[in-house]
This record gives structure tokens, sequence and C-alpha cells, in this order.
């Protein structure tokens, strides 16, 4: 054999290589597995620890608890049935946060309000149906809000003959109202109803919100059919009824008058619960004066039967009178007193703190405050006739909220004295100065265990003493948002969902609250969008760090837009979507492509 042989050299150092290759495999295959395992003991003991501090949160929360009361009032609506009120009016109850009502004609039925999912509708529609087969021939909205509208596509029998969906007229400003705020607005309404809590007791004037669950979706579908002013007459399935605007609640709330059957419908006006003159979730204060004027018309009308859209029906003329009118004057009661303190100069927080309601009221089954407080009220009434400002000059340009925390821990020594001294307060049940003691200690430092620990536990001690479900909802849902055991951004399918349920003109409408002017002040550009579909002409204006919506065509213009309102949904949906559609010829744009680039930069995500 030769001394010298390359071919088995190469054999031999192959095997090397290949020994070597092995080696750094194994190493790096152990590394992985380390490294997964890290990561999978890492996550697997943030879920215990996490799970841990809920559960010694529970343990340690301190301070009466009203959880019996809210148990015994979910009686009032936690069973799914429906409710015969007269011959031809039947109430569904307990299948969603509000009532649907169903008025039973000659050749149809009229629907008042379809819940707020498609979900939640369809298992109305389904018990409707075992009561009678007749079609629909009418839908009423009693006004926009979500759990009276938002499952209205459940009830639509055949959408190439639709039936009549009546409303008020200023219906269609209250959707723009919150289609501009639903941000803001779904966060603090999924903590006022514990729509994100596994142990919801019920949503006081309703057993739940059916709003965040991945089978409830929406379906909204626009009045086809309006009326302006106090009253309105149709005749519809072989019905004749009476449209009565009975501002309260919202604006735009109408009541259904049946007078052959001697019913009220009186949607959101009456509960069984104190009601919510003021909303903590964020709604323009109301306007207890026109609330008690619309009752007065309830009383007007002698019903012998009276159906909320919320809590369950109400029978006896004599019975329901003297609810009314005590409801009305608790109401007034509010507004009156709030006004008189007001004017002795008092501070909102502290006439929140002075009202009480009569005895003789505050004793009554319906005047609970399940829902409504009497200090939110207070301080509704207080912002309608004054606005935010209190008189004191200190609140004319006030420190920011992270500024005084960070001179109040200075003051103190730092955010460890302040979260030191929020555990001192928890100790004592002074579960409101520690609350506020914790905050400010976590806006100097998010990462303070100590400050997180006292908050939750407050937050969970002042929610357990709730009367209000709304109270007991939102304190509860804040405290889980810390532990971060919920999430309440609003997420990729419910704003896919938000975006191709809402009318073409709102979702453009809605550009004008998310411009950014930090970086487009400088932009001034009209674009007109061409719908081909529904031949709809939209144009967008820029000018001046604001945005104009206008729906008519203009000859005038920067850049056209072509495309459909389908497509359209879809790029706000997602930007992949727009560079595909672009792409495939289904968008097209004139007058230069980097410049509605820019335009389309210059705006927030929906």
């Amino acid at each position: 054999m030769s001394a010298y042989n390359p071919v088995f050299r190469e054999n031999k150092n192959q095997k090397s290589i290949n020994q070597r290759n092995k080696s750094m495999s194994k190493g790096v295959y152990i590394a992985i597995t380390l490294a997964v395992l890290a990561f999978g003991g890492n996550w697997y003991w943030n879920k215990l620890n996490k799970r841990a501090r809920v559960e010694r949160a529970w343990q340690e929360i301190s301070g009466p608890d009203t959880i019996q009361k809210h148990q015994e009032h979910s009686k009032t609506f936690n069973t799914a049935q429906v409710i015969k009120v007269t011959p031809k009016i039947y109430c569904a109850i307990g299948y969603a946060l509000a009532n649907s009502i169903m008025i039973v004609g000659t050749d149809g039925v009229v629907i008042v309000d379809v819940t707020e999912s498609v979900t939640s509708g369809k298992e109305v529609l389904k018990a409707f149906k075992k009561i009678t087969k007749k079609p629909i021939k009418a839908i009423i909205y009693t006004h926009n809000h979500a759990d009276h509208t938002f499952g209205a596509s459940a009830f639509i029998e055949d959408p190439k003959k639709m039936p009549e969906i009546w409303a008020h007229n200023d219906i269609i400003r209250q959707f723009q109202r919150v289609f501009y705020t639903h941000q803001a607005f779904m966060k603090r309404a999924m903590r006022q109803f514990g729509a994100l809590l596994t142990n919801t007791i019920n949503a006081g004037i309703g057993s739940h919100l059916r709003l965040n669950s991945h089978d409830s979706s929406i379906g909204i579908v626009y009045p086809n059919k309006l009326f302006m002013g106090k009253e309105r007459d149709i005749m519809v399935a072989g019905l004749k009824l009476k449209l009565v605007h009975i501002p309260g609640e919202t604006a735009d709330q109408i009541g259904v008058w049946v007078e052959d059957q001697k019913t009220f419908l009186c949607a959101d006006d009456i509960y069984k619960a104190f009601p919510n003159l003021y909303a903590i979730r964020g709604t323009p204060a109301r306007d207890l004066l026109d609330w008690t004027s619309s009752i007065d018309t309830m009383i007007a009308l002698e019903p012998e039967h009276l159906v909320p859209s919320h809590t369950r029906p109400m029978k006896g003329g004599k019975y329901i009178k003297d609810l009314l009118t005590t409801y009305r004057d608790a109401i007034q009661f509010i507004h009156d007193q709030t006004i008189r303190l007001t004017n002795k100069g008092y501070h909102p927080d502290e006439i929140a703190t002075l009202i009480k309601l009569p005895k003789k009221m505050a004793s009554l089954s319906y005047l609970q405050q399940f829902y409504g407080t009497v200090e939110w009220s207070a301080k509704g009434v207080y912002n309608t006739y004054m606005g935010w400002f209190s008189g004191d000059a200190t609140e004319l340009f006030p420190l920011t909220p992270d500024e005084e925390a960070t001179r109040m821990a200075k003051l103190v020594g730092g955010a460890n004295v302040l979260a030191a001294q929020a555990k001192d307060a928890s100790k004592k049940g002074d579960h409101q100065w520690a609350l506020q003691l914790s905050s400010y200690a976590l806006r100097v430092d998010p990462d303070d265990v100590l400050a997180k620990d006292v908050k939750v536990k407050s937050l969970m001690s002042l929610g357990r003493r709730q009367i209000s479900a709304n109270g007991r909802n939102y304190y509860f849902t804040s405290a889980m948002e810390e532990l971060g055991e919920v999430n309440n951004e609003v997420g990729d399918e419910q704003r896919a969902m938000f975006i191709q349920n809402v009318p073409i003109l709102n979702l453009f409408n809605m550009l004008r609250v998310k411009f950014i002017p930090e970086s487009c002040d400088h932009l001034y550009l009209t674009v007109l969008f061409v719908f081909k579909d529904t031949n709809q002409f939209i144009r967008v204006q820029v000018r001046n760090a604001i945005v104009l919506i206008h729906d008519k065509p203009s000859k005038t213009y920067d850049i056209k837009v072509q495309t459909t309102e389908s497509i359209w949904r879809q790029v706000l949906s997602s930007r992949f979507s727009a560079l595909s559609s672009m792409a495939s010829g289904e968008l097209s744009v004139e007058g230069g492509m980097l410049k509605f680039k820019e335009f389309m930069g210059c705006f927030e995500a929906s």
C-alpha cells in the first residue's frame, strides 16, 4: 500500500468532519432544547406566579362583600325565557344584556330591539318562532346602544325583502358619536360590564354583555325609516303603533305605545335599579329634566303594562303609575339638589358625597343602586351645567398625572416610600388612599412589585363593596388588567368586524379623528374616492391639519382612487390587502402613488 493514499486520507478527513458535525449538531440540539425548556419553564413559571398573585389577591382583600345582594338581583334576569305580557306582546329576557320584544300582528310581527350580537339575536328569534311563524315585517330600535342594535342581521329573514327598520332621526348622529370614540369606549364598556371577567355575577341590568366572545359577531343594519319630532303613528303587520320620543338614557330614545294592549315599551328610561344618569363607560351627561319629562309622558298614557328593554315587565295601572312617579321624582331630586349645592359653591366631588336619596326612596326595590349611583349622577349633572372646571384655579392648568406623581414621590422621599405608605393604608382598610398612593408609585416606577400588589388589592377590595355592578365590574377588571390576566385592547378580529359592519361614509368620517398633525400638518390635499359597486363618491380634503369629508362628486381633486366598498374595507383591515389589491388592479390610483401613500400615512390605524 502506498504511503500516500489520497482517497483514504479524504475518507479519514470526511469521517472527522462528520464526527465534528455530529458533535456540533448534538450541541446545537442541546442548546435549542435548553433554550426551549428555559422559555417554556419561564412561561410556565410566570403563569404559575401570575396565578398565585391572583389567588393571593383574592385571599387578601378585605371589607364587606356585596356578592349576595348581586346574586339575589340576578334572579331578575338570569334565566333565558320569553315572558307573555299580553296576547300580542312577548318579551325575551336573559338571552343577552338587553331584552328583545315581539309584537304579533295579523300578518307578521314587529321586533323591538335586537340584542348586542348576531349569536344572541338568533337565539331570541328561535324562541320567538316557537310562538309564531309569522314573518318579521318591522324592526324598531329604541335607541343607538349596541345591546339594542348590533344583533339586527339575525332578524333579517330575507335580505332581498328588507323589513321596515324604524328609529328616531337622531340615531344617525348618535351612531357616529360612538364610532368616533369606539376604541376608548369599548375599553371602558368591557370594564363596566365585566365582559372580560370569568366570575362576573351580572351587568346590573342584564346577565352579561355578549360582545367579547369569539362566536358573538355583530350585524349592524341601518334604519330605513326615520322620524323626527315627538310622535309618529305607524301601521305595520296590521298593528297600530305609536312611536314616542322619550329622551333620557339617550337623546335619540323612543318608546312604543300599543294602545289596544294598554302597553308601553319604555326602552331604557326605567329599570328595576337606580338609573344610569351618568355611565362610567363614557357618555355625554344625560339631561335629567328631559328624562323626567319623558316619564311624565308615560304616566299620562296610563299604561296597564310597562315593558322595559332591561329587567322584567310590570303590570297593574296603579302600581305602574306609583313606580313611574317615584322614579321620576328620584331623578329630579338628584338634579335639583346638585344645582342647589353647586350654587352654594361646593366642589363636584363634595356634592357627590353630600347628596343622599330620601329614606323612603332609598328603600324601594326599583331604586337600589345596582346600576347607576347617586354619586356619579350628581357629577353628571354638575358637568351638564358647569362643565369640567370646578371653579378652583388650581384646575386651570394642572400638572399631568405623571408630573404630579413624580413630585409626590420626590416630596416623600421616593416611589418606594409611596408604595410603603400605600401598603400601610391598605392594612388599615383605607383602600381609596392606598389606591391613589400605589397609582402614584407605579407612574414613577411601573415595575414596583409592592405598589402593584397594593393597587390590585385596593381595586379588588373597593370592587367587592360596590352595590353597583358597574362599579364592581370596573374595579375587578382594572385589577385583572394590572395583573396581566385580561387584555382590554381592541383585537384584530374585533377591529375587522367593526370595519366590515360600519357604513362606508361613517368609516370615512372617522378619518377626522385619526389624523396625525405632528407629522402631517404640512399636507394640503384632496382625494376623491369612487366606489364602482355602489356608485358612491367620497371626497377627503386635508387642510390646516384637519380633515373634511364630502359625500358628493367633484371635478377638483389631487388624487383619484377607484375601487369597491368591499376592497376598501379590506384595505382598512390589512395593509397586505392594499398591496395585493393594487397589484391585481382592484384598486387604482390616479395622481401619484407616492402622494397617495403619504396621504394614507397621515392616519392612525382604525
